[in-house]
């Protein structure tokens, strides 16, 4: 058998040149890739996450300089499927994984030892990355693309309670509800509450659905 020419790649019995694919029997040119407005290779709408802040697993020495509840923050995104995606920013790593329903839920159940808030990310947002030390709280507020320059959870805490369109999240009452059916076919955003949601004003009353904070001033 002769090798095939240097500068190609063999793929089954036919030799296909760099930077081209067959489909069909036919080659195909790379498609040229593009950016949208937000700067994303693709176009998605933002998406809303359960970011939890809570009490560590396991304590270290430095927890002793952090809040006593939000030492550690994490976050939560139903995705239309029924599965979740689970950004928990380790010490050694950043985890970002695909969980089920039952897994959202222990995830969940640790959120409900301190405090939940669902929160819409901002795209395309205004962090960088030139940010400093890569604590949990940086991370996730990069993620969520906010400005807030905060080192520790308690402090990202502070500063998402006061936005306008904020849900404080009361866990018992989301663990009741069919948590693989959270998110609407095909969206990426929970709903907020009548008040807490876009384009509303927080008044007094009774909270709504699973919302703890919509009928107090905080």
């Amino acid at each position: 058998m002769t090798a095939p020419k240097q500068g190609s790649r063999q793929r089954g019995s036919r030799a296909v040149k760099p930077g081209r694919s067959s489909a069909r029997g036919g080659d195909i040119e790379a498609v040229k890739l593009g950016f949208n407005p937000d700067d994303s290779l693709v176009r998605l709408e933002p998406g809303s996450w359960f970011v939890c802040f809570v009490p560590p697993i396991a304590r270290q020495w430095w927890h002793r300089l952090l809040h006593p509840v939000h030492a550690h923050v994490f976050a939560l995104h139903p995705e239309p499927g029924g599965k979740w995606t689970v950004f928990e920013p380790w010490w050694t790593r950043l985890l970002v994984a695909t969980i089920a329903p039952e897994q959202a839920a222990k995830f969940l159940r640790w959120g409900a030892q301190g405090d939940v808030l669902l929160v819409r990310e901002a795209v395309p947002g205004g962090s960088t990355q030139l940010r400093g030390l890569l604590t949990c709280a940086l991370l996730a507020a990069h993620m969520l693309g906010r400005t807030y320059f905060v080192w520790t959870p308690h402090q990202l805490y502070r500063r998402l309670i006061r936005e306008p369109n904020v849900c404080r999240v009361d866990v018992s009452a989301l663990l009741k509800m069919d948590l693989s059916a959270l998110a609407k076919s095909g969206s990426r955003t929970v709903m907020a509450c009548d008040e807490c949601g876009p384009g509303s004003e927080r008044r007094r009353g009774t909270a709504k659905p699973f919302c703890m904070h919509c009928g107090r001033d905080q």
